[in-house]
């Protein structure tokens, strides 16, 4: 495919740079399904090759890479190694500008290159490659190295709650780093307890909770603390770098939506609800922050509205033709999504549709019969002898899965899961929109 399109795949050596001719071939769908089929076999063919023992071990320690990846990314690695170019800087003045052990920090990029996340190119030289460029916040290392230097005075407050220095993410570039630090610093410690709610089999506190001794939910800690809210906001945008962006706008028919919606197409309205302390101290300053942004704002277009989705639905938003969920119902365990979505019901007009876009979780084996009724549900079947789900290749949906039990007793959803859930709220699946190489899906349903 590459040889048709005049481009190569992009190397490991490479810095990333989403512009690239190279790059925007490697988002093309059939080199993103071949790429995955690629990536499933060659997983498949390590777990064999390897020694049980060997596989096991190194499972059960993978837990020391989120903790190196922390480290380089306080100590501000990926801007200093960008401003340096392809000479690359040697560990001592890496940790000179944040005070960062500088020993520490070279076995931590070891680690890291040995997973193919940096390039050693000389012995305690480094410099960036295709991945660990992805992290770069694009700001100039002396402005972070200065944040990061300030939290010294006060590196974590109680029982582990960082310091996190909201100004490091307030650009748009600063998506990936957003995501990365926020999974390796409250997902990374809330997971470690998450064997002792599950063998406990008591969820009256989540993993986030015992981790960090904390007895409020992880929403009031990101309202009480701005910089973990900052960061929140911000990891949102990650999400686009690895799934197509195409989804939203090529599942749900949203031209076919009648003129008078207060949703509708080809120039789509929408009120936007959050909590609101997430609308006050996020959503309208960023929003505003924007110029783009506040245009659409001003137009009337877009409205923010504080909304507890715990509570009854205000009367005004009964108009809408669609209430569309994104990423919300993963956040939550089932008993709250049943509750909020029958707060729906209860404005919705018979017309009205609820879309949930979301990930759903493929088996590890081919899916149920009854499952294959409705439309859009049947996946593809990878070639044998390759797992029904693509194995290591969607890895990531089963890491989230647990990211979210343990930040929220919470968790992403099998189809399924689905099915049971909106029937108990009152709403049917009518049919089911996913890509094809991702598990990314919209599942569209109505009042039952």
């Amino acid at each position: 495919m590459s040889r048709e399109d005049g481009v190569d795949h992009p190397s490991i050596n490479d810095i990333y740079d989403a512009k690239s001719a190279a790059e925007k071939f490697t988002t093309k769908p059939q080199v993103s399904e071949a790429a995955l089929l690629a990536i499933s076999a060659a997983s498949q063919l390590l777990a064999t090759l390897r020694l049980p023992a060997l596989s096991l071990f190194v499972r059960a320690n993978a837990f020391h890479i989120p903790s190196a990846l922390r480290i380089v990314s306080e100590a501000c690695v990926v801007e200093q190694l960008r401003e340096a170019g392809p000479q690359g800087l040697h560990v001592r003045e890496l940790g000179a500008k944040t005070g960062t052990d500088p020993a520490l920090l070279g076995r931590a990029l070891r680690l890291l290159a040995t997973h193919y996340i940096f390039t050693e190119i000389r012995p305690n030289v480094f410099v960036n490659n295709r991945i660990s460029s992805m992290i770069d916040t694009g700001a100039d290392s002396s402005v972070l190295t200065a944040l990061a230097r300030s939290k010294k005075d006060n590196p974590t407050r109680q029982h582990g709650i960082s310091n996190v220095q909201g100004d490091k993410y307030s650009s748009s570039n600063a998506t990936m780093a957003a995501l990365v630090d926020m999974s390796t610093d409250e997902v990374f410690k809330a997971s470690s307890f998450l064997p002792e709610v599950a063998l406990a089999n008591d969820t009256s506190k989540t993993s986030f909770q015992l981790a960090f001794r904390y007895d409020d939910s992880l929403w009031e800690l990101y309202e009480k603390y701005p910089g973990y809210a900052q960061r929140l906001q911000t990891s949102m945008g990650a999400w686009s770098k690895f799934q197509p962006q195409q989804l939203n706008v090529q599942g749900f028919n949203w031209s076919g939506l009648p003129e008078s919606s207060l949703v509708r197409a080809p120039h789509l309205k929408f009120i936007v609800q959050d909590r609101e302390q997430v609308i006050q101290g996020v959503s309208i300053p960023t929003w505003e922050g924007d110029p783009e942004k506040k245009k659409i704002l001003e137009t009337g277009q877009v409205k923010l509205e504080a909304q507890d989705f715990f509570e009854a639905q205000p009367s005004h938003v009964g108009q809408a033709a669609v209430f569309f969920l994104r990423f919300v119902t993963h956040n939550w365990p089932t008993p709250d999504n049943v509750k909020m979505l029958r707060h729906l019901h209860e404005v919705a007009s018979p017309a009205t549709r609820v879309i949930i876009t979301d990930h759903l979780v493929p088996y590890a084996c081919p899916p149920p019969l009854e499952l294959t009724c409705i439309e859009g549900a049947t996946p593809p079947t990878p070639p044998a002898p390759l797992l029904a789900n693509l194995g290591e290749a969607n890895s990531d949906i089963y890491t989230l899965d647990f990211s979210m039990a343990a930040l929220h007793n919470a968790q992403e959803r099998t189809l399924e899961d689905f099915k049971e859930m909106t029937q108990a709220a009152g709403w049917k699946v009518e049919r089911v929109f996913q890509s094809s190489g991702s598990t990314l899906g919209q599942i569209v349903c109505t009042k039952a």
